[in-house]
């Protein structure tokens, strides 16, 4: 037996339902970076860190926004995406946390598609099996960094 060794504590019920704001925004902020540093979510992608786009929609050139502004339009999208998953997944228990986090992810993924086709139907260019990609790979890691960063009881605290 390893000595120290302390099996994990789970929250208490009543706090596993309540979010909490700063792990879930950390989370959504990670995501984005990681979505930033490899664009739809593999390193095979023809975009680079480099390229103008958000949550894996390039946006064209003649639009003429600087890369600063893109990527921090990506993060803020980023944020708001990683709340609306920490929303999601406050409840559910690691693994299954992180499932539904790529579920959540095609949810978004659908409501991008429909906010894009209404109002910005130039950046829809038939590559939308990278952008939903990008949506579970982004699902996926905001749920997992969520859980893993929500503030837990320590053991003395939650024994009385």
């Amino acid at each position: 037996m390893i000595r120290g060794y302390e099996p994990a504590h789970l929250l208490p019920v009543e706090e596993r339902g309540r979010i909490q704001i700063w792990p879930a925004l950390c989370a959504g902020f990670l995501a984005g970076f990681v979505l930033l540093i490899v664009p739809r979510g593999t390193p095979w992608s023809a975009l680079t860190f480099f390229s103008p786009e958000v949550m894996g929609r390039a946006l064209p050139m003649n639009w003429g926004l600087p890369l600063l502004v893109v990527w921090v339009i990506h993060l803020a999208v980023s944020l708001i995406y990683g709340v609306i998953i920490s929303l999601a997944v406050a409840h559910l228990m690691r693994e299954r946390a992180i499932l539904a986090g790529a579920a959540i992810g095609v949810g978004l993924y659908l409501l991008n598609l429909g906010v894009v086709s209404l109002f910005f139907a130039e950046l829809k260019r038939g590559v939308e099996g990278g952008v939903l990609l990008t949506h579970i790979v982004f699902g996926l890691f905001a749920a997992g960094a969520y859980r893993g960063l929500l503030k837990r009881r320590t053991a003395a605290v939650s024994s009385s």
